[in-house]
């Protein structure tokens, strides 16, 4: 794993529109524990999230999750640009992004249409993988998939916002020195609603998907 940076310099050939040579400071995030679905699991720092063996006794709220393994960060954000990473590992599912405060958190958030394809539930901006899909396994989701290419494999997803400019990018920091864009979204309409960090470990499969999500 690579060692982490305290800032980033958004690539200006990763995005339609450009970045200021600016850097972002890294966002120190932690969990929300009271917006996790109950089978989750949270580190005591915060930091890490894996799904557990055994489901919680959680009085749901309209802000926890209660179909989806979920949970977003404590922090939100309603202006200005951020960037925080999450360590994946070789963890073989999960998907990560951000959500609107506005999104439903009820119910299952991809589901299959009737023509097998997956949609994803509204106000959610999201990156994902699952190894179990053949050819692309890397998936974008804004309602509609979107597969897409992604090589080498990394271990460390970057998040960049610029929620001014309507910006999601997704990079692979795994060497700091040449940040790797791997999927954007653009002008995408937040609505002045503030939008959270978002992380879903999934389900643990028997073990085969233990591994936790580390924010770093």
């Amino acid at each position: 794993m690579a060692a982490p940076s305290n800032k980033m310099w958004p690539r200006k050939k990763a995005t339609k529109s450009g970045h200021e040579d600016i850097p972002v400071e890294k966002e120190d995030l932690t969990l929300d524990p009271d917006t996790a679905h109950p089978d989750l699991e949270i580190s005591a720092d915060g930091k890490e999230v894996k799904c557990g063996s055994f489901k919680k006794n959680v009085i749901s709220s309209p802000s926890q999750f209660d179909t989806a393994n979920c949970v977003v960060a404590r922090q939100s954000f309603s202006s200005g640009r951020h960037y925080w990473e999450v360590f994946v590992g070789q963890k073989p599912h999960w998907n990560l992004g951000i959500v609107s405060e506005r999104a439903d958190r009820r119910g299952r958030l991809i589901q299959k249409t009737s023509g097998s394809c997956e949609v994803c539930a509204e106000g959610y901006w999201l990156i994902g993988y699952n190894k179990e899909k053949a050819g692309k396994p890397y998936r974008a989701f804004d309602t509609n998939q979107m597969p897409f290419d992604c090589s080498p494999h990394p271990e460390t997803i970057g998040v960049y916002l610029d929620y001014t400019s309507g910006e999601v990018t997704f990079y692979n920091p795994d060497d700091p020195d040449n940040l790797i864009p791997l999927y954007s979204f653009y002008n995408v309409a937040f609505k002045n609603a503030p939008v959270y960090p978002f992380f879903d470990p999934c389900w643990h499969d028997n073990g085969g998907n233990a591994q936790p999500l580390k924010i770093l």
